[in-house]
Formats: structure tokens, C-alpha cells, sequence
């Protein structure tokens, strides 16, 4: 069973990733957003099906990051997508 706190892309966001950055265009509202680097990381593993914890690792991984703070940052992001339509739970 999937956790219920997981997200994924739905599929009306289109993502183009640029020197670290990352532009997202929700085609149903065809708002535009731009994501900075650490930002465009997570959101490259959302496009990889990455869990929660996974996106962590990864932010740790290319960043010099204690994993509390990653932690912390990647809800925050989550929540912040999630709010904008850029991310879904992952059940659905």
C-alpha cells in the first residue's frame, strides 16, 4: 500500500530542468514556476517516483546538508507543491 504523506507529478505539469533549475507549467491553470536548485533536486525525484525519505537521501546526497534540515525542507516543498497543484498524493 502506498503512504498516504507520498506524492507524485500529475500529469498536466510539463518540467523542463536548465543548469540546475528547474521551470514547471501546469497546463490545466498554464501558471508557470521556476524552481531553484535544491527545489528542482526534489522535484527530479518526484518525476522518479522517489518516497519522502528517498527525496531526503538525495538532497543529502548533493548537498552538504544535515538530514533534519533536508527533512524539514523537503515537507516544507511538498507542501508548498502540493498547494500549487504541482504535486499529488501519490494514491491517488
Amino acid at each position: 500500500m502506498t503512504d498516504p504523506r507520498e506524492y507524485k507529478v500529475p500529469e498536466d505539469i510539463l518540467a523542463a530542468h536548465l543548469e540546475g533549475e528547474a521551470v514547471l507549467l501546469n497546463m490545466e491553470t498554464k501558471n508557470y514556476y521556476r524552481l531553484n536548485e535544491t527545489a528542482a533536486v526534489v522535484f527530479k525525484g518526484l518525476e522518479r517516483g522517489l518516497g519522502r525519505e528517498a527525496l531526503v537521501d538525495d538532497l543529502c546526497a548533493k548537498f552538504d546538508v544535515e538530514r533534519a534540515d533536508a527533512a524539514e525542507a523537503v515537507e516544507a516543498l511538498l507542501a508548498d507543491l502540493a498547494a500549487r497543484g504541482l504535486a499529488a498524493p501519490a494514491a491517488e
